[in-house]
């Protein structure tokens, strides 16, 4: 019996994160990003199969509001156990 749900029962957009930072002044530098992609990927890893070496980032700011985009390729999502 396969416990595990396949990727590709699941939609594109089901696959991303996206963090709203709505404060004008905060400052969003690249270390940032990374050390929050870096720790949301190994959290996401203890549950879920991704695919590491195919994650993508994506940071877009408008007017007060930044957004961090994180595509993370899901491989398998186990089953209840």
């Amino acid at each position: 019996m396969n416990n595990f749900i396949k990727s590709t029962d699941l939609s594109g957009e089901s696959n991303q994160l996206i963090l709203v930072i709505d404060d004008k002044d905060a400052e969003v530098t690249p270390q940032m990003v990374k050390s929050l992609t870096e720790d949301m990927i190994q959290v996401i890893a203890k549950h879920i199969q991704i695919d590491r070496s195919k994650v993508k980032i994506n940071l877009t700011s408008e007017q007060s509001v930044k957004k961090i985009v994180i595509y993370i390729p899901v491989v398998n999502i186990p089953r209840g156990k």
